[in-house]
């Protein structure tokens, strides 16, 4: 499975920003048809979204539509207006149970039926506890239209509808409430075998901050990062690539491991290693491979 180091975020309606689309050198390119266009500019922005995604259609980007939630009038006149447009990647916000992620597979099936576009083609990425009923609803989600390849979360609306006042402390870390969705987002991520990527860093001048709650997420478990500035895409590029010393150690596990078949547990560097160290090295090389493949391509 490819994974998105950077998946940034270009407001749908605004023709400026969507021209320099093809220039953001982030690996996932989202263009967005829920919060950052109001209802009366949506129309505009769906046609805009629909030619941008025939202009880059054949470059190297992955790229990616956030419609707008389920229990909205706006869905179907968002994918009705794009998926003549053939995205990769289905955004879809507010997710809350697994029910809704079935629904839209059936919508998806439709939609590629009618463009002539392979059955399940289309994936989706799908943002979780965003609401309380999201929270609640994690044990709910499932992947068995696999087409979902990765899930994030949302702190801002989480916080508006527990009604908090901020989603931080004055340090910048993450409050207990929005902690645990991090941290249930992750975790449902794993358990499925999809992507996790965090969410967005909204201090957009604090690019000491992002580059800590990127090492942050990576050293948990995040493999790579919502963005919403081009200023944040190249310090989320850097910070979600193996470093020399953890592709080295990783070889040397994964080559220690082959010399020795059968074996549960080694001592390295006069350190024991066992089989979760070679699994994690295992999906460090293959994260690393399939990124290298990207580039090539």
């Amino acid at each position: 499975m490819t994974e998105f180091r950077t998946a940034f975020f270009i407001p749908g309606g605004n023709e400026k920003m969507l021209a320099k689309a093809g220039s953001i050198p982030a690996d996932l390119i989202i263009f967005d048809l829920e919060d950052s266009v109001l209802e009366p500019e949506k129309p505009q922005a769906r046609t805009l979204v629909e030619a941008m995604l025939k202009q880059m259609a054949a470059g190297q980007q992955s790229l990616a539509v956030r419609v707008n939630a389920m229990d909205t009038p706006h869905l179907m006149a968002d994918l009705t207006a794009i998926m003549s447009g053939r995205p990769d990647i289905i955004m879809l916000p507010k997710l809350e149970n697994g029910e809704q992620l079935t629904q839209l597979s059936e919508v998806l099936d439709q939609y590629e039926s009618s463009h002539g576009i392979v059955q399940g083609l289309t994936k989706v990425i799908a943002i979780t506890a965003e609401t309380p009923a999201g929270i609640f609803g994690f044990d709910s989600i499932n992947n068995s239209s696999n087409r979902l390849i990765g899930l994030s979360w949302g702190p801002e609306d989480l916080a508006t509808e527990l009604g908090a006042s901020a989603n931080r402390d004055t340090e910048g870390k993450f409050l207990p409430p929005f902690d645990l969705a991090r941290t249930l987002c992750l975790a449902k991520a794993r358990q499925l075998g999809v992507q996790a990527l965090d969410t967005v860093f909204a201090d957009i001048g604090n690019a000491q901050g992002l580059q800590a709650e990127c090492a942050s997420g990576r050293r948990i478990g995040f493999t790579g990062k919502l963005a919403i500035h081009p200023s944040q895409v190249e310090i989320i590029n850097r910070a979600f690539l193996p470093t020399q010393d953890e592709i080295d150690r990783a070889k040397k596990i994964v080559d220690l491991f082959a010399a020795n078949p059968g074996v549960g547990a080694l001592q390295m560097d006069n350190k024991m290693v066992d089989i979760p160290h070679l699994k994690l090295a295992q999906r460090l090389l293959a994260q690393l491979d399939a990124q290298a493949l990207v580039t090539d391509e």
